[in-house]
């Protein structure tokens, strides 16, 4: 009989299983393709990589130093997703988060240490750019018709994903505040 495991993402046991290329299965608490061991429980399709199963329940993290960061099993959001404030993509799975802030990284982002700004705290030049203002600004020839547009796309979603998160923001501070 196999060894169970507990992780406090899932309310039933999990096995060791050495999954191979070809069984094209995703791990539950970051949505990537798995391989090498994971821990699955086969009543519910749930799989955690051995790096997910394992990753600690908190730490502190250079990219937000006022907090520690608490690992959790989904978003606390109504949206059911979070913004990660390192990679600037959506998340619904596992996720280091600080609830006084509204900060969260994906857990591959937290595990790998990257030039992260919490909203409000010191700006980064990178993210701070207008891409509108950085195309026009390019010499002459530098930039296609295409790169531009793509520019252009790309500052229109970040945006909207800001709008997105600035409503999910004030629709928990108003749930918290008539709680």
């Amino acid at each position: 009989m196999d060894t169970a495991y507990k992780h406090f993402s899932h309310a039933h046991n999990l096995v060791i299983h050495q999954a191979h290329e070809a069984e094209k299965m995703s791990c539950s608490g970051c949505n990537s393709l798995v391989m090498g061991t994971i821990y699955v429980c086969w009543q519910c399709k749930f799989v955690l990589h051995e790096q997910c199963f394992r990753a600690t329940r908190s730490l502190k993290h250079p990219s937000h130093p006022s907090h520690p960061l608490t690992l959790v099993p989904y978003p606390t959001y109504p949206s059911n997703s979070f913004y990660c404030n390192s990679c600037k993509h959506t998340g619904n799975g596992l996720s280091y988060s600080c609830s006084d802030c509204e900060f969260d990284l994906h857990i591959h982002c937290a595990q790998s240490v990257s030039y992260v700004y919490a909203p409000n705290s010191v700006p980064n030049p990178i993210t701070n750019i207008q891409y509108s203002s950085l195309a026009s600004n390019m010499p002459e020839g530098i930039l296609s018709a295409s790169d531009i547009e793509h520019i252009k796309r790309n500052q229109e979603r970040l945006e909207i994903a800001t709008e997105e998160y600035r409503i999910a923001a004030l629709r928990r501070k108003y749930i918290l505040d008539s709680i």
